[in-house]
């Protein structure tokens, strides 16, 4: 079967050169362990924009608050309402940039993790909202416009090609956000559980953080450490 990401791991410690980097290791080596046993909050995708380009972070939804000042993996599980077996609103959008229409991209191809990465599957994802509808079998786009107190929850499922149902399993599916005049933002990651357990379901979060997601340099360390180190994210 044809390997849907095929990276090299990124090396963090190749990344932090200098006494900078290593009193940033210090820090979070004190701030780490009292939250290493934490259940983090479930982050959303938090959209907001820098030096003429868009990024991504993870919010609270329900507090407002942000949670991840930049965050590029995201967590959801199908089937949270029985009625729909196969579909999640989760992960959900805020954004900071009132008035401002976003694009929410759906890349081509959908992957399924093999306990050591991520191959292709003849399933496929739609991801829609107000009436438009991207798949991830040739790639589409939704569109919303940005109003104060954004908590826009599209509908993300889970399809076969065939009258069967989907088969259990753990699936990849990319995005970037765009929008007029802004440069586009990094890809973004979903990573969606269906019938697996939560053990397999972090190990495959902590394979796209590792294998597909650059690791931060010193300065974003440094900001990282701000908000209580690097402690993995996770599900309430």
């Amino acid at each position: 079967m044809t390997n849907f990401y095929n990276h090299s791991p990124n090396s963090l410690r190749s990344a932090l050169i200098g006494t900078v980097a290593s009193s940033v290791l210090a820090t979070l080596a004190v701030t780490t362990p009292a939250l290493a046993d934490e259940k983090e909050p479930h982050a959303d995708i938090y959209v907001q924009s820098a030096n003429g380009a868009l990024f991504t972070g993870g919010w609270d939804h329900e507090t407002g608050k942000v949670l991840f000042p930049e965050l590029r993996v995201f967590e959801a599980e199908f089937g949270i309402d029985a009625a729909f077996p196969f579909s999640t609103d989760e992960p959900g959008i805020g954004s900071n940039l009132i008035g401002v229409t976003l694009t929410m991209n759906l890349l081509a191809g959908l992957g399924a993790w093999n306990g050591s990465g991520f191959t292709s599957t003849s399933a496929y994802l739609l991801a829609s909202y107000g009436g438009q509808s991207a798949f991830s079998t040739t790639g589409g786009s939704f569109s919303f416009l940005v109003s104060e107190g954004l908590d826009l929850h599209p509908e993300y499922t889970l399809l076969s090609p065939d009258t069967m149902d989907p088969a259990n399993g753990i699936y990849l599916a990319s995005f970037t956000f765009s929008s007029a005049g802004l440069a586009d933002s990094e890809t973004l990651y979903a990573v969606f559980n269906l019938g697996m357990s939560e053990e397999e379901h972090e190990a495959a979060v902590a394979w796209v953080e590792l294998n597909l997601v650059p690791a931060p340099g010193a300065a974003a360390l440094l900001a990282l450490a701000g908000f209580g180190g690097l402690a993995r994210r996770r599900r309430d």
